[in-house]
């Protein structure tokens, strides 16, 4: 490299030196600054509004599944509230997408109990229980559910089920159990000629031990004498954690 090359590269050197002391660093060091205001929990329109409001530049940077925030609020934003930053700085804003979404099991011609399991296990919660006279599958067992299998759904949801239970005639009207301790329940039934059925089992953490929760057939129901009565029963000594599992 020749001396001429040389002191055309150093002449070039020190000119952008002096544009960048003397003009980009005034620019940008002169600039206003503001504090950073909270948009988290509004909506990304709302959001964009308020930074530019602020002479900030607001920019999606993407979505995420939270179960706090409704679908489309922010949930997180950086430069954080509060921050002192330069006008026209970029604050980028991340958006709830809902809660994480499951898909549905199919759990028909399943029992109550194992119906139960399958939807704890999908991240799902058992519903009301509705009792279905005009189904021809086997009694006790599900026929429909309120949410079709293959649906997306968010975790949590709660599927409603209807239970086979064929209609059964008689002259004497089923007494209400539900709420009623079994001891009790067994004295209302012998009283009615009528008598208990199967009886299971399963934790509750709402009702006290040996609470009737269930009954089959329904209260009002017309059987016949010594008709079997089906219990679903709180059984002793129930955890939190039993709960959950």
């Amino acid at each position: 490299m020749n001396i001429k090359k040389i002191i055309i590269y150093l002449v070039l050197i020190v000119i952008i030196a002096i544009l960048f002391d003397r003009v980009l660093m005034p620019f940008y060091v002169g600039r206003d600054e503001v504090h950073v205001p909270n948009v988290v929990g509004m909506t990304f329109e709302q959001g964009k509004v308020v930074l530019e409001n602020s002479k900030l530049e607001p920019v999606l940077g993407g979505e995420r599944f939270d179960s706090k925030y409704p679908k489309g609020t922010i949930i997180l934003q950086r430069p954080i509230a509060n921050k002192l930053v330069k006008v026209g700085r970029r604050v980028y804003l991340i958006i709830s997408s809902g809660n994480v979404k499951v898909e549905v099991p199919n759990i028909k011609h399943k029992n109550v109990d194992e119906a139960r399991i399958i939807l704890n296990r999908s991240g799902l919660t058992l519903g009301e229980i509705f009792e279905d006279t005009t189904s021809d599958i086997p009694r006790c067992l599900i026929s429909m559910q309120s949410i079709s299998p293959g649906e997306m759904v968010e975790k949590g949801t709660s599927i409603n089920i209807w239970i086979s239970s064929p209609l059964i005639t008689g002259n004497i009207e089923v007494p209400d159990l539900i709420g009623r301790s079994f001891s009790d329940a067994k004295q209302i039934l012998e009283s009615k000629n009528l008598k208990v059925g199967k009886v299971v089992y399963q934790p509750s953490l709402d009702f006290l031990p040996n609470t009737v929760i269930y009954q089959y057939p329904s209260a009002g129901s017309l059987v016949q004498e010594l008709t079997p009565i089906d219990l679903v029963v709180v059984k002793e000594k129930v955890s939190g954690k039993e709960i959950i599992e």
